[in-house]
C-alpha cells in the first residue's frame, strides 16, 4: 500500500529518529504510527513566522525526507491567505459551527468571500500537491483530515488521473442538518460537494456520521442517502466509523518516564491526603470547564464537609490559536475557581485549582493527574471524540469516569463509564456528589483496558479501507 495523507497540522520530528508522536492520540500522532509502518507523504503547512519578512509565504514546497520512508511536504503559503483560511473559516466558522457554538444571532457574519477564498486557496495547493505525488497505482490511499481541507477530495477528483482509493475523516463532531443550515448556501453545498468526490467519509461515532448523511439527504437534490453512505453525481461514497485508537504503549512509556514522577509527587503534595477529582483540557469553549467548576461549587454548597476530604484538580492547556472567546472563557475558569476557594478553601489547601504545566511536560502532568485521581470529570458540549476519557478509563485503578453523553467516545465507552448530561448544571453536580459519597467501585476496568488494547492505528485504517477482520 502506498499512503498519503495530508493535514494542516504539522508533525514533529528528529533528526535520525522519524517522527516524534505529541500524545497517546490524536490525529498527529496516528498519522506519525501510520506512516512510520507504512511510508509514504505528508503534507501540510508550515507553520507562518512572526516577522514581516518571513518566507514562508512564497508559494514553494520544503521536502524532508525522514527515516523508514517518509517523506514531509511543507506548503510555504501566503500569510494572509493561512489567516483567513485558519482563522476566519478554519476557527470562526467552521470549528465554532461543528461544536454549536456560533452566535446565530449574529454569525456567520455576511461577509465571507475573501475569507473562503483563501480557504479554496489554501486546499487548492494541498490538492496539487497531492496530485503530483499520486501515480495511479491501485494500492494508492490518500488520506484527508479535518475541516480545514474540506475541498481537496473534489479538487483532486477533477485534477488526478487515479485508480487508488481517496479517503477523509472528520475529526471534529458533525452537526445536525438544522444548524448545518445557518451557512451560506454556496458555503454549504460546496462543502458537501467537496466531501463526496472522496470515496469513504470518517468519523468517531454514529452520531456524526448519522448527523452528516442528514445534511446530505437535506441539502443535495438528487442524492441517494442509505445507512452506508451516500450517491451523488454518479459517484458512491462510504460513510464509515472509526473512532481514534488510544496508543497504549505511548500511555505506559509516559506513565514510566521521570517527569511524569515529578508531576505526580507534586499533585500528591497538593492533594495533602485528601481524594481526587482530575479533569484535563485544553481552554476550548465546548470543553465546558465553567460548568465543571460550577458543579463542584454546588456540591459544596450542599456539603461543605466534602472540600476538607477532597481536591479538584483541573489540568489547563491553550488552545491552538487562543481567539477573544478563549480568553473570556479562561478569565471565567479563574473567576469561579476563586470563588470557590473563597467559600470552601482553607489556607495552603484550595478546593479546587487549575494547574498549568509547561508545554515540555504536559502530557505526563495529565498522565499523572488521571493516574492518581478517584473521579474523573469529562464533561465537553460537544466533542468528535475526547482522548482523555480514554486515557482516564486506561490509567485509572479507582476512579469513576463521568463523561458527557456529547462525547464522541461515549458511543464506545458507555458500558464503562457514568453519563453527564452537559448543559445540565444541577445533574452534573448530583452524579458527581453521588459519586463521591458513595463508595461504589468503578465499572469493570480490565474489560475497558480490553476494549482498549484492541483498538490500534492499523485496524482504524482498516475501517477507513474497508477491510474487514
Amino acid at each position: 500500500m502506498r499512503l498519503i495523507v495530508c493535514s494542516n497540522s504539522a508533525p514533529r520530528w528528529q533528526d535520525g529518529a522519524g517522527l516524534l508522536p505529541r500524545s497517546p492520540g490524536g490525529l498527529v500522532p496516528l498519522l506519525a504510527t501510520l506512516l512510520g509502518r507504512h511510508g509514504g507523504d505528508w503534507v501540510c503547512t508550515m507553520p507562518v513566522g512572526a516577522g514581516p519578512d518571513d518566507p514562508s509565504g512564497d508559494g514553494s514546497v520544503e521536502v524532508t525526507g525522514l527515516p523508514g520512508g517518509v517523506t514531509l511536504h511543507r506548503l510555504r503559503l501566503p500569510r494572509a491567505t493561512v489567516d483567513r483560511h485558519y482563522e476566519t473559516i478554519g476557527v470562526r466558522l467552521l470549528l465554532w459551527l461543528f461544536h454549536y457554538l456560533l452566535d446565530t444571532a449574529r454569525q456567520p457574519e455576511g461577509r465571507l468571500a475573501e475569507a473562503w477564498a483563501g480557504y479554496e486557496a489554501v486546499n487548492r495547493a494541498y490538492a496539487d500537491r497531492v496530485a503530483a505525488l499520486m501515480t495511479g497505482a491501485p494500492d494508492e490511499f490518500v488520506l484527508v483530515n479535518d475541516h480545514h481541507l474540506f475541498l481537496v477530495p473534489e479538487m483532486l477528483g477533477r485534477r488526478a488521473r487515479r485508480h487508488g482509493r481517496i479517503a477523509f475523516f472528520q475529526g471534529l463532531p458533525w452537526c445536525e442538518p438544522d444548524y448545518f443550515g445557518v451557512l451560506p448556501a454556496h458555503i454549504r453545498d460546496r462543502i458537501l460537494t467537496g466531501l463526496l468526490h472522496a470515496d469513504v467519509i470518517g468519523f468517531h461515532c454514529t452520531r456524526w456520521a448519522r448527523a452528516f448523511l442528514g445534511c446530505c439527504a437535506r441539502f443535495l437534490p438528487g442524492c441517494a442517502v442509505d445507512d452506508r453512505g451516500v450517491t451523488y453525481g454518479g459517484r458512491r461514497t462510504r460513510v464509515t466509523v472509526a473512532p481514534f485508537p488510544l496508543d497504549v504503549a505511548t500511555v505506559d512509556r509516559l506513565r514510566g518516564e521521570p517527569a511524569t514522577a515529578r508531576w505526580r509527587a507534586r499533585l500528591e503534595r497538593e492533594a495533602g491526603g485528601r481524594r481526587v477529582i482530575a479533569r484535563a483540557d485544553r481552554i476550548d469553549l465546548w470543553k465546558n470547564l465553567p460548568r465543571g467548576f460550577a458543579a463542584y461549587r454546588s456540591v459544596l454548597e450542599r456539603e461543605p464537609g466534602l472540600a476538607g476530604a477532597w481536591w479538584f484538580c483541573a489540568v489547563a492547556t491553550p488552545p491552538g490559536r487562543p481567539t477573544e472567546r478563549t480568553r473570556e472563557l479562561q478569565r471565567e475558569c479563574e473567576d469561579l475557581v476563586a470563588d470557590i476557594n473563597e467559600r470552601f478553601g482553607a489556607p495552603g489547601r484550595p478546593a479546587v485549582s487549575m494547574i498549568y504545566p509547561d508545554l515540555p511536560t504536559t502530557r505526563n502532568c495529565v498522565v499523572a493527574a488521571l493516574s492518581g485521581a478517584d473521579l474523573v470529570l469529562v464533561n465537553p458540549t460537544f466533542d468528535g471524540m475526547n482522548l482523555v476519557a480514554k486515557e482516564a478509563l486506561y490509567l485509572g485503578e479507582r476512579a469513576r469516569l463521568l463523561l458527557s453523553v456529547n462525547a464522541g467516545a461515549y458511543e464506545q465507552l458507555a458500558d464503562h463509564v457514568t453519563p453527564v448530561h452537559p448543559f445540565d448544571v444541577e445533574a452534573t453536580a448530583s452524579v458527581m456528589r453521588d459519586a463521591m459519597t458513595s463508595g461504589a467501585a468503578p465499572a469493570d476496568r480490565a474489560a475497558a483496558r480490553r476494549l482498549l488494547r484492541e483498538q490500534d492505528a492499523n485496524r482504524w485504517l482498516d475501517r477507513m479501507m474497508g477491510v474487514q477482520r
